[in-house]
């Protein structure tokens, strides 16, 4: 074979648009894509908002919602950067109706059009995709997991001003050092801050005037950043999002996890599927949390929180509780009688100090001279009955299956959606963009070749009872085991991906961006 030499072409007079397509791939994923996606009953539904023939036309709406998506496949967080990959690729013009002589839109027609639409359509075009992963097979509702994770806001850490003072955070730190040593520099000061404990840059006292919704929260690797909080429930057994949004940072999983989960069961309940299960990990286990599930008729799986075992001492499950008088017996034979607290609290339980000091466990099972203290929460039964389910051999294997396909859509936002920070400010920015990105993965589990073969259909677990759980220990086992076989692929490509990299050559950053498209 010879080598071959590009010639420069003539520039040609006339173009036939029917050619400048012919050399891209052919059955290329926005081609699929436009197959799936009907997006025409947003006009429809947008036609209030928009004016009958008073100032010029807007950006279509349709058009507008493809070009988010857009923004998910591509992995493009800024909407200068989406206007010219859209400007600048064939397969996206295509995909979006425009010819080679048409503008495409610009950025700041997309923001203001993002900022504008209410998040009532994005819920909308949610739903549509939702129903359309249902026509699929691709929705079981037997089982839900939520979970939630930390996005970094459009905001800088050094934005943060005080609430009451109104200084900045290194005027708060110097001043507060000079009150000891008037003559400390910013150096010294920020070296001794360094050595305080936590809460220095509480939500009640700072805020960020940049964006004053993002809250103030420390991240899983441990860094420190003003942020937003992103939340999806996802069908266990296929992997589909149920329901998605944002929230402020400094929400609790356990203040809204039941929301989140009626939210996610009213969903599934409008398409008629019947919750059984729901599945969680242990930010979000409270007493309060399993009383309302209990309430509610659905079974519970809750990751406890770690106890203190192989620890010395004496732990709760250690004492005997006497009904008839209210009180606890420690190992010892000490008695631990009731105090007062207030109504809807944990039970408090005091031993006697001189007791306690007399026993030969003082130091191990307690080191304070006023006697063993114990707490008993109002739903210890509850929470026992859960620690149970959580640590029974058939059903763990459910929690990892949670881990596994409730965190997933999480590291696909942050690593290729274009999730990892957010280009907008506010909570209502962060609620579309976790929408769209709950959109772009229910088509992406729409388009997977596995669409077309779903989870075997398995008998409906009879809620509130560990029995019933049991009887589907089949069923889990089987999800299991598919599931760690996609893992072990997985790895595979992993090593082959990285083996690939390692040998070829640097490529342009223009090339590593069109991962989806074919080209840029």
């Amino acid at each position: 074979m010879s080598q071959g030499r590009k010639e420069t072409p003539e520039p040609s007079v006339f173009v036939n648009a029917a050619d400048l397509y012919r050399s891209l791939p052919r059955s290329q994923f926005y081609e699929r894509l436009a197959q799936v996606l009907d997006l025409d009953f947003v006009y429809a539904l947008t036609q209030p908002l928009y004016a009958l023939k008073m100032g010029r036309p807007s950006l279509d709406p349709v058009v507008f919602f493809k070009c988010m998506l857009i923004g998910f496949f591509e992995n493009i967080c800024s909407d200068t950067e989406l206007e010219y990959r859209i400007a600048d690729s064939l397969t996206l013009r295509r995909f979006l109706g425009y010819s080679l002589a048409e503008r495409t839109p610009e950025e700041s027609t997309l923001r203001k059009t993002r900022q504008r639409m209410p998040e009532e359509v994005f819920r909308a075009v949610f739903a549509r995709v939702l129903d359309q992963c249902q026509a699929a097979g691709l929705l079981k509702g037997r089982a839900i997991g939520t979970d939630s994770t930390l996005v970094e806001a459009n905001a800088s850490m050094d934005s943060l001003r005080h609430k009451t003072l109104g200084c900045t955070y290194e005027e708060y730190i110097v001043a507060l050092r000079r009150q000891d040593q008037p003559t400390a520099t910013r150096e010294a000061a920020a070296a001794e801050d360094r050595k305080r404990g936590s809460g220095k840059a509480s939500n009640q006292d700072w805020a960020s005037p940049t964006d004053p919704e993002a809250r103030v929260m420390q991240h899983a690797d441990g860094h420190t950043h003003l942020s937003y909080r992103a939340d999806t429930t996802v069908d266990l057994e296929t992997g589909v999002i149920v329901s998605a949004g944002a929230e402020w940072a400094h929400v609790s999983d356990q203040a809204d996890f039941l929301f989140r989960v009626d939210e996610a069961v009213e969903t599934l309940a409008e398409r008629g599927l019947t919750v059984a299960a729901v599945v969680a990990d242990k930010g979000h286990h409270s007493g309060e949390n399993l009383a309302g599930l209990e309430e509610r008729g659905w079974v519970g799986l809750v990751a406890s929180p770690h106890t203190a075992r192989g620890q010395p001492g004496f732990r709760r499950e250690d004492f005997r509780y006497e009904a008839e008088q209210d009180e606890l017996v420690c190992p010892a034979g000490a008695v631990l009688r009731r105090r007062p607290a207030p109504v809807g609290s944990a039970a408090q339980y005091q031993a006697r100090g001189r007791e306690c000091r007399a026993c030969p466990h003082f130091g191990v099972c307690t080191k304070s001279k006023s006697g063993r203290h114990l707490s008993v929460p109002v739903h210890e039964e509850l929470i026992a009955a859960n620690r149970e389910r959580v640590h029974a051999p058939e059903l763990r294997p459910l929690l990892q299956i949670r881990r596994q396909r409730g965190e997933g859509p999480f590291g696909y936002f942050k690593q290729f959606g274009g999730l990892r920070r957010l280009a907008g400010r506010g909570l209502s920015y962060a609620t579309k963009k976790t929408l769209i990105g709950a959109v772009g993965w229910n088509l992406l589990r729409l388009l997977s070749p596995r669409a077309a073969a779903p989870a075997p259909v398995v008998r409906a677990a009879a809620p509130a009872a560990v029995p019933a759980l049991r009887r589907r220990a089949g069923w889990v086992a089987g999800m299991r085991r598919r599931s760690g076989r996609l893992a072990g692929r997985e790895r595979v490509r992993r090593r082959r991906r990285a083996l690939r990299t390692a040998a070829a050559p640097s490529t342009p950053d223009c090339a590593q961006r069109a991962t989806l498209s074919g080209g840029c």
